[in-house]
């Protein structure tokens, strides 16, 4: 199927300062319909080394929904550099979310993606990260389900163990590697990395989810509140203590 615009930029630009106001979802459409060519001439670039080209072109509509979503007239640039690299991003996110580490459930990697891809279309909407509550209402699921949806994010490939990061609550920097001891001869960190994998698995939900997301994907306390819908005092505080029982533990 052939996708061509529809109405010139002029009227597209029209279009586009009438959406921003009323945010008409009906007018969204029409303006989606007219850039459908953008999706389909990189879900043919990007989908073609896999043959995927179909399910590619539905994450590239999604992308092209969030780039009108959030598209401002006032800056001066074309719709088509700005829908561009939103469409390209979530291509490569959704092949980011393919690849696995550990070899887990299809259930669990379907439902996996679909709460991603929820996570990202309530960021845009509300303009900072969703609660776990908010997700879980969109979804129609329970938030035990998106617990375990996100601990399955484990699967993908760890950050380094040397990397730092910020502990608001001591006002120093500390890495995973801080919780291995010393390295020496005797293959001791083999041992002692083998053993915080079974103590992290040992943790509660909420303290699994902390730990993923303060050192596996770099966010910040206040980050991560939000995501919790906790405080940020809590959030350092459970940290802390996370931290003490594994160091006690090594």
């Amino acid at each position: 199927m052939r996708y061509e615009r529809k109405f010139s930029k002029e009227k597209a630009r029209e279009l586009f300062v009438e959406y921003e106001k009323t945010r008409d979802r009906e007018l969204r459409d029409r303006l989606i319909e007219n850039y459908l060519y953008i999706p389909k001439i990189l879900s043919r670039k990007y989908g073609h080394k896999n043959g995927d080209n179909e399910d590619i072109f539905q994450v590239a509509c999604l992308g092209l929904m969030y780039a009108v979503n959030r598209f401002d007239t006032t800056r001066g640039y074309e719709f088509d550099t700005f829908a561009t690299p939103t469409i390209v991003g979530e291509i490569k996110r959704h092949y980011r979310d393919r690849e696995w580490l550990i070899r887990i459930p299809r259930k669990i990697q379907d439902l996996n993606r679909e709460v991603n891809q929820t996570r990202t279309m309530l960021e845009h909407q509300l303009m900072r990260s969703p609660t776990i509550t908010e997700i879980a209402n969109e979804l129609e699921i329970s938030e035990e389900n998106i617990i375990k949806s996100m601990e399955s994010n484990n699967a993908y490939y760890p950050k380094s163990l040397s990397m730092e990061y910020e502990n608001t609550g001591e006002g120093k920097q500390v890495s995973l590697m801080d919780l291995l001891g010393t390295p020496d001869y005797n293959m001791e960190n083999v041992e002692n990395i083998d053993m915080l994998k079974k103590k992290i698995q040992a943790l509660n939900p909420i303290e699994k989810i902390i730990v993923e997301q303060r050192f596996f994907r770099e966010k910040t306390q206040k980050e991560v509140a939000l995501l919790i819908n906790k405080s940020q005092m809590t959030v350092s505080r459970i940290e802390k203590k996370v931290m003490e029982k594994l160091k006690e533990d090594l």
